[in-house]
């Protein structure tokens, strides 16, 4: 890892191994939300969240078609985060999808579900911060194996 002072900072295998779970756990807590509600019927978590937002300002028809796309949003973040693939993408569409989240159980006054949602944002965050240490990644691989090869597509020497 390069600092702005140009000196090079190497992560103790703790603190990779550390952030490469963290990632990894809360990526399968996503992957679990996504996949059972999709198993289970995304248009039956759909009609249940929008019967749970029926006393919300917001309009029924808009939480019904965005309770369809909840479940593959979250499917897609924990696949990706698991994985480790375009995690910087993914933690920033994760806090982004945590924000939708937070104003629809605000507007219904869930404040219960509004501090687990801003449980989840911390850890988006966190992960993000400490993304420098997210080594045990397909982008940290992906990113040495274009490391390994030159301009001109050779392979460069150790």
């Amino acid at each position: 890892m390069v600092e702005s002072n140009g000196s090079r900072e190497t992560a103790a295998p703790e603190q990779t191994l550390a952030y490469g779970l963290l990632r990894i756990a809360f990526g399968v807590a996503f992957v679990g939300h996504g996949f059972f509600r999709i198993l289970s019927g995304d248009a039956r978590f759909a009609a249940t969240t929008a019967d749970h937002l029926g006393r919300s300002p917001l309009p029924g028809a808009f939480v019904y078609d965005f309770g369809l796309i909840i479940p593959w949003i979250e499917l897609v973040l924990g696949i990706a985060l698991v994985l480790g693939i375009v995690t910087r993408l993914a933690l920033a569409l994760g806090a982004i999808f945590m924000m939708a989240l937070t104003i629809g159980a605000s507007s219904n006054q869930d404040w219960p579900a509004v501090e687990q949602q801003l449980v989840y944002s911390v850890v988006f965050f966190v992960l993000l911060f400490a993304l420098r240490y997210n080594a045990l990644s397909l982008d940290h691989a992906m990113a040495r194996g274009r490391q390994l090869v030159t301009p001109s597509g050779a392979p460069k020497r150790a």
